[in-house]
């Protein structure tokens, strides 16, 4: 339970992923060289696929190759989002963080990182909407239980009053 972030978040998609669920978005994978490389590796949960982006700030391309990757969640109508970081960029309105809003549109639950410094700007970026948590597995799983089983109720309330209303999905 003492494992980085990144550990935990790519653990905790592999997990649901095993038990059945839909996980959608992306991760990034530890970096466990000596010394640290300036790129990381990204994992899209829906199709596989691996690239390397800057560790640093992202370019405009970049994080629109990554925003893609990441919003294939929707149509793939997976049961949980994850945006790896919540960072600087998101902070001024760049990298990812028109993607938090388009996944929360579509009713997905969220999982990122945010650091202890930047938690003030995710409380400002969020309306205070939102649950914040320990960088622990047990916490994690406590969580995704109790937001999981109000999204089940949610869906059934929904889908008993929509009769035959298909959601239409936007392509990306």
């Amino acid at each position: 339970e003492g494992a980085s972030v990144d550990h935990l978040i790519a653990f905790f998609a592999g997990e649901l992923r095993d038990a059945g669920r839909r996980v959608g978005g992306v991760v990034r994978l530890p970096d466990d060289e000596e010394p640290a490389s300036r790129d990381v590796t990204l994992v899209d949960l829906v199709a596989g696929d691996r690239w390397r982006q800057s560790h640093a700030r992202p370019s405009p391309a970049e994080a629109a190759v990554t925003r893609r990757h990441i919003l294939a969640a929707i149509e793939a109508r997976a049961d949980l989002a994850i945006i790896p970081r919540f960072g600087a960029a998101e902070i001024t309105g760049g990298g990812q963080a028109d993607t938090f809003g388009t996944l929360a549109a579509f009713g997905l639950p969220i999982l990122t990182a945010v650091r202890r410094d930047d938690v003030e700007a995710w409380l400002r970026f969020t309306g205070g909407i939102g649950t914040l948590l320990a960088c622990r597995l047990r916490v994690v799983r406590a969580w995704w239980q109790e937001t999981d089983g109000r999204r089940q109720k949610m869906l059934a309330r929904v889908s008993g009053e929509s009769g035959n209303v298909v959601p239409l999905l936007p392509t990306f």
